[in-house]
This record gives C-alpha cells, sequence and structure tokens, in this order.
C-alpha cells in the first residue's frame, strides 16, 4: 500500500513537472528571440565620423560612404566588390553628420556634409552620375553657407514645402535651416529653442505634413509653406528630460501608426528611452526605458532586425566607453514596453548606421569608431541563430 502511494505521489509530481516546464517552454518560446548571427568583416584601415549608405552608383545596390580626416578623405565602397570610390579631401576634416540626397533632382544621390568649423563649411558634393564606370569624372563641390562654428547635426528635408530639399543644421550654439531658392541658399536661424550640446532628428509629429525638428527635449513644429522661413513662427512643445548631448530618431516604436521618438546620450550617461505622444503630441509624452544609464550611445538605430514585423533598436557605445557593446534590443511585444537584449560585439561603435546592405531581406550594421580610430567594419546578419543547445553558437 505505501509503495503504491508512493507511485501516486511520485506520478502526479512527474506530471505536475511536465506540465510546469511545458509553461515555462511555451513561455520563453513566446519571450525570448532569437539570438541573430553576425559576420563582421573589416573593409579597410579607414575611419570617420560621418557614415552613410545609399545606392551611390545607381546599379541598385546599397553602397558605403564614409568622411573624415585628411588621410581618410570622402569615399564610397561599392558593394559587394567593396571597390573603394575617392570623392574629396577636406580643407580640415568631414565631421560630425552627413545625409544623402538628391539636391540637384538629376535623379541620383548626392552628399551634404561640413567641413571643419570655418568660411563656408556646410557643402555638398554632386554626383557625376551614373555613365561613368570608370569613375573618372571628379565630384563638384558646391557651398551651402557658413554655419559658424563645427557642425553637429545635419538633416535634409523639404522644410517649406517648396519641392526643393533644404537643409537643417546645428553647432554647439546655434541652429538654421538652409532653404534652397531657385539660385542660391538662404540662412534661417532658429532662435529661442533648447538644443543643448549636440543631437537633432526630423519627421512629421504632428501628421500635418510639414516635417518638423526634435531638439533636447522638445520637438519644435514647422508652420509649413513659406512661414517655415520665419523663425518666430516655429513652435516649441515639450517632449521629456533628454540628456545636454543626446541622440535622437523619430520612429513609429509601438506599431500604432503614429511617430514616437527615441533617445540616448551620446556624450554622456543616461537611460535609452523612448516617448510615446497622446492624442495631442503638443500634450503629454509617456517615457518607456528600453536601457538604463548606458554611456555613449552615439549609434541609436532602429529597425526590424528578426524579420518579427517589430520594431527593435539598435545601440552601440564609443569605443572610449568601459562597455564598447554594441547591442540590439528585440522589441518582444511589438508595443515597445517588453525588450529583451543580444549583444552583437564590444568592438565601440560611432554612428554607425543599420540597413539592408547585402539585400538579402536582414538589417546589417555599418561603421566605425570616429576619425583616427579604424578599421571601417560591417556586421553581416546571417538570417541563422545561436543554437544556445548544442552550445554550438551560430547555425544554419
Amino acid at each position: 500500500m505505501n509503495s503504491n502511494r508512493e507511485f501516486a505521489r511520485s506520478l502526479a509530481f512527474a506530471t505536475a513537472l511536465s506540465a510546469l516546464l511545458s509553461m515555462v517552454d511555451q513561455s520563453v518560446g513566446e519571450t525570448s528571440p532569437p539570438q541573430l548571427c553576425f559576420d563582421r568583416r573589416e573593409i579597410g584601415n579607414y575611419s570617420g565620423d560621418v557614415k552613410l549608405v545609399d545606392d551611390i552608383d545607381g546599379d541598385g545596390r546599397t553602397d558605403l560612404v564614409l568622411g573624415g580626416l585628411p588621410n581618410d578623405g570622402l569615399s564610397f565602397w561599392r558593394w559587394p566588390d567593396l571597390q573603394r570610390t575617392f570623392i574629396a579631401r577636406p580643407d580640415v576634416e568631414f565631421t560630425t553628420d552627413g545625409s544623402l540626397a538628391d539636391l540637384d533632382r538629376d535623379g541620383d544621390i548626392d552628399i551634404v556634409i561640413a567641413d571643419g568649423p570655418n568660411g563656408l563649411n556646410l557643402i555638398w558634393f554632386e554626383n557625376p552620375g551614373h555613365g561613368d564606370p570608370s569613375r573618372t569624372v571628379q565630384w563638384k563641390r558646391h557651398s551651402i553657407g557658413a554655419a559658424g562654428e563645427w557642425v553637429k547635426d545635419i538633416e535634409v528635408a523639404d522644410f517649406d514645402g517648396d519641392g526643393r530639399p533644404d537643409v537643417a543644421v546645428r553647432t554647439p550654439r546655434d541652429l538654421m535651416i538652409f532653404f534652397r531658392t531657385p539660385t542660391d541658399w538662404m540662412r534661417v536661424l532658429l532662435q529661442g529653442l533648447e538644443i543643448g550640446e549636440e543631437g537633432m532628428a526630423s519627421g512629421d509629429i504632428d501628421g500635418d505634413g510639414h516635417v518638423d525638428l526634435v531638439l533636447r527635449g522638445v520637438w519644435a513644429s514647422n508652420p509649413g509653406g513659406p512661414a517655415a522661413r520665419d523663425s518666430s513662427r516655429w513652435r516649441r512643445f515639450p517632449i521629456g528630460d533628454f540628456d545636454t548631448a543626446f541622440k535622437a530618431l523619430v520612429v513609429d516604436l509601438d506599431g500604432d501608426g503614429k511617430l514616437d521618438i527615441l533617445t540616448s546620450s551620446s556624450e554622456h550617461t543616461a537611460d535609452v528611452a523612448w516617448y510615446r505622444a497622446g492624442p495631442d503630441p503638443s500634450q503629454r509624452w509617456t517615457r518607456t526605458v528600453i536601457q538604463p544609464a548606458t554611456a555613449g550611445v552615439h549609434t541609436l538605430q532602429a529597425a526590424d532586425m528578426d524579420n518579427d514585423s517589430h520594431i527593435d533598436v539598435i545601440v552601440g557605445q564609443m569605443h572610449t566607453t568601459r562597455e564598447r557593446a554594441l547591442t540590439i534590443h528585440y522589441n518582444m511585444n511589438g508595443k515597445g514596453t517588453q525588450w529583451s537584449q543580444q549583444v552583437v560585439d564590444r568592438t565601440g561603435l560611432h554612428n554607425g548606421v543599420v540597413a539592408d546592405i547585402d539585400r538579402n531581406g536582414t538589417f546589417d550594421i555599418f561603421g566605425s569608431n570616429w576619425a583616427g580610430n579604424p578599421p571601417l567594419r560591417i556586421w553581416l546578419n546571417r538570417r541563422t541563430t545561436v543554437d544556445h543547445l548544442s552550445g554550438r553558437g551560430c547555425r544554419e
């Protein structure tokens, strides 16, 4: 009798344990992301502050752009053979930001960049076009205007809605927009806005069809049309607490069709967090922390890294930090309130870019540490996952 009771107890315990493990397995399956595998490739002994990606030579493939010190210059690497094409050498240094846009509206991608702190230091390079496979035609340098000192951030958009691309620029002390006119550029200084040390982003925050600006803890509402050229017409609305030196990104993280704001500290230590607006973005924003107290996040990107239709967040800490971590934060519930992280590498990364470079349907990572700290790297997403059970690392 005692043995029968012991057997029954054992059977009941085993059944309960099996059910519990099944629930745990199911829960893990629902909340644990795949740990993606990346192939890190060194492109060359180059570095720089400006990293950009787009189809520069018009062959339908994504190319890699880097700008930095005079010995690195401004170049692009053609995908997939990674042949380097030299574009220009700076008078001082290409820093810290750049943008790709068809400024002359001729169908190819031009480069907007800044060179040093003095003179007509905001410039653009005209793409010579796609009909020169030997690349013997020079990229022509054009002046946009004087920013007054080192340029920290550049955003290109049609801010006044006239069909011509304009260029928003911020320095450590000033915020301005260079509006493209039929014959030249017109510089408008936007005053009375809190801008901090560095950081800026753009997007249509209020959904009125005009491109707004995100600054330190606030967004500036673009009045649109000719009024965009009047500094007094730009209205300031609070978002929340940003670090004085910040990175920001405008992206729909929770999938509700409205734009959210993602932020980090680029030079100091602060939370990586995102802000969600209520029905009226001029009113209260709700803050959600993704990674607390993180130093030197000068790479802040967002993309669906694991192909689950949820936008994930990519955080790269500079090589000057203790961690030097390149981390993916997976958006587990698609609402931006449940996150799980994977550290991809610990090399440091400054101003890194996320894009599907090899056009295989997954997002890759491109960049280097800042000027004078090579090499230039790419992390290719292999579309495979880490096999934790076998301990064999990545598997096909």
